[in-house]
């Protein structure tokens, strides 16, 4: 049988992205079908919309692109004038706040502290892998502290995250992603679930060494986007893989499933935080 061109091929976004998420092999299409497409985070059951409602006050520069003074950037600039992680190109120290310019700023579109609300940029591919199931790549290269996508979903109350997670066996696939996110004024917990309604990042699988990292942005109001930056530079057809954190201390082996990264340094087992039942 002849291949599809990917002109013929299923977009598993929608038309959502700005570039259409396809499959290698549409016959997996059915069975992948399970869950509603969406680019940015949403509320879940019970979460207060305030959150998503309060904007962030925005600036009123005028120039072609925001600079220091910039009242969006007191933590400083997160970003390059070509588009990366400022911090890949310093002395490797990580900006802790990332934030963006947003709908109430004055600047153009084109400003450099807009990035991740442009959306995915690089053609991505989801396929199915022997073993870990629907996994997702790169169709082309990608630079070292370029920005791939979020992981978007529900944003959950603690509550109904414990209670998902209680509903699930252990042969289940959790797609629950706890951020921690620690400020003077204590640790602030958001919880993600892109199982039922997500986006392309549900399929990016756990690597014990992987090629993206994990930061939170905050564009136009005060629900953080997780978003997943290059940790390296990254070569076409090449898995997207990011880690899944640290086991919660106190763990037992038979809470956690076996990791199947196969890399050189795999822990034996994918991480696993129980605090979300505490």
């Amino acid at each position: 049988m002849r291949k599809m061109s990917d002109k013929m091929k299923i977009d598993i976004s929608g038309g959502c992205e700005n570039i259409p998420i396809h499959l290698e092999d549409d016959m997996h299409w059915e069975c992948l079908n399970t869950f509603n497409y969406v680019c940015c985070n949403i509320p879940g059951p019970g979460t207060e919309t305030t959150d998503f409602e309060e904007q962030m006050p925005g600036c009123s520069c005028t120039e072609t692109s925001c600079d220091t003074k910039c009242p969006c950037m007191k933590y400083g600039p997160s970003y390059t004038c070509d588009g990366k992680l400022r911090k890949t190109i310093s002395t490797g120290i990580e900006l802790s706040v990332l934030n963006e310019c947003n709908l109430l700023c004055t600047c153009p579109d084109s400003c450099s502290n807009r990035l991740v609300q442009r959306g995915i940029k690089h053609r991505l591919e989801v396929f199915k892998s022997d073993g870990k199931g629907f996994c997702l790549r790169t169709l082309e290269a990608i630079d070292y502290g370029e920005f791939v996508c979020e992981y978007a979903g529900e944003i959950l109350t603690r509550e109904e995250a414990k209670t998902r997670f209680d509903k699930q066996e252990k042969c289940d696939m959790n797609y629950i992603f706890m951020l921690n996110e620690h400020f003077t004024s204590g640790v602030h917990t958001t919880f993600i679930d892109p199982g039922k309604i997500g986006n392309v990042g549900r399929f990016i699988s756990h690597f014990c060494e992987p090629n993206l990292s994990v930061y939170p942005v905050r564009v136009h109001n005060l629900v953080p986007k997780v978003c997943l930056f290059a940790a390296r530079d990254i070569y076409a057809n090449e898995e997207l893989t990011y880690s899944y954190g640290q086991s919660y201390p106190g763990t037992t082996d038979e809470d956690k499933k076996i990791c199947k990264c196969n890399s050189e340094k795999c822990r034996g087992f994918l991480p696993v935080d129980l605090s979300v039942l505490k």
